[in-house]
């Protein structure tokens, strides 16, 4: 959040009110945006992704993968360096 790569906060698109940064286990990202509205006249569950709105968006790798590859291009790594390192590929199994 620090570094603005994911929001600091997040609008529930239903009744615009801040929604709440959530721990929630089976996640990829450990994290998700929710809000619980219980009023009689807007009664909603709204959960968003912490990813949502960010480059990597669509991206099935990990945060941790993901904060570190972000590391490794403003440090201007080399490109057989990152992919060793972070035993990432373009085929198979942690392709990007």
């Amino acid at each position: 959040m620090k570094a603005n790569l994911i929001a600091s906060r997040y609008e529930c698109p239903r009744c615009k009110k801040n929604m709440c940064l959530q721990v929630r286990k089976g996640t990829v990202d450990t994290y998700e945006w929710r809000c619980r509205n219980q009023s009689k006249d807007n009664r909603h569950d709204v959960v968003r992704s912490v990813r949502k709105g960010t480059w990597f968006s669509e991206s099935k790798l990990t945060i941790t993968i993901i904060l570190r590859l972000t590391r490794y291009w403003f440090g201007k790594s080399m490109n057989a360096f990152v992919v060793n390192d972070l035993k990432v590929n373009k085929k198979g199994k942690g392709s990007i």
